[in-house]
């Protein structure tokens, strides 16, 4: 008998030509037994390859993921390749092979350099505004330029019970004095290292540096300034001008 087909557990039909096997046949029981193994081994491979043990469309699906996931990789490392390559044309030198990774190092290291760059600027922006609407107020920018002016404004703030607008007017008070008197250079754009820096040569520049880490804590602080912060900053301002 020769067999030209064969049906799988889910009954697919398979044609099958086993004129081979019938060949290998002879009349003894132990080639008859061969034979019939060799048939069940190639049922067995049939039915195998008809109902595989895996999800053959989700085997593609994932296959194509991690195809697409592969293809991005490699463009992310042709950038990083191209700006490395960009790099070392602008900054040659002997040792041309990076180790991997420095690339994408650098560069981190380079963004995060420029955060701090722009972050330190727009800070001294602001403070610069905010020092230049505190010293030029407006319209009455010539009689604030004053040191009387600022000393009676300290005054009247401390007795009111406002001791951050005292302080402010100690700190201006200290600051005119000293203007006025030609021992200091000031300009109402001036930031504290600059102020400091030309109050440098006067004796009481220590005392002036006091005064105005003092005076920023408070004015341009979260917290204010108490009482006692605006008593010493007149003792401080009469040091100063002293």
């Amino acid at each position: 008998m020769q067999t030209t087909g064969l049906r799988t557990a889910d009954g697919t039909l398979i044609a099958l030509d086993d004129s081979s096997v019938a060949r290998r046949l002879a009349a003894t029981t132990a080639a008859i037994d061969a034979g019939i193994a060799d048939v069940d081994q190639l049922a067995a491979i049939a039915d195998r390859a008809a109902n595989p043990p895996f999800n053959v469309a989700r085997a593609n699906v994932l296959l194509r993921e991690a195809a697409a996931a592969e293809e991005t990789r490699a463009e992310s490392n042709d950038l990083f390749a191209a700006l490395g390559a960009l790099l070392a044309r602008l900054f040659p030198s002997g040792n041309a092979n990076l180790p991997p990774g420095s690339v994408e190092l650098t560069l981190t290291i380079a963004g995060a350099a420029l955060l701090v760059v722009i972050a330190a600027i727009l800070v001294r922006g602001v403070r610069e505004r905010i020092r230049r609407e505190t010293l030029q107020p407006g319209a009455h920018a010539e009689a604030a330029a004053s040191a009387a002016v600022q000393l009676a404004a300290a005054e009247r703030a401390a007795l009111s019970g406002d001791p951050r607008a005292a302080l402010h007017a100690f700190y201006r008070y200290a600051i005119l004095t000293l203007a006025e008197r030609r021992m200091l250079r000031y300009e109402p754009s001036l930031t504290d290292r600059e102020l400091l820096e030309r109050a440098s040569s006067l004796p009481q520049v220590e005392t002036l540096r006091e005064l105005i880490s003092l005076h920023d804590r408070a004015w341009f602080g979260l917290k204010g300034a108490t009482v006692e912060e605006a008593d010493h900053a007149r003792a401080l301002a009469e040091r100063a001008v002293a």
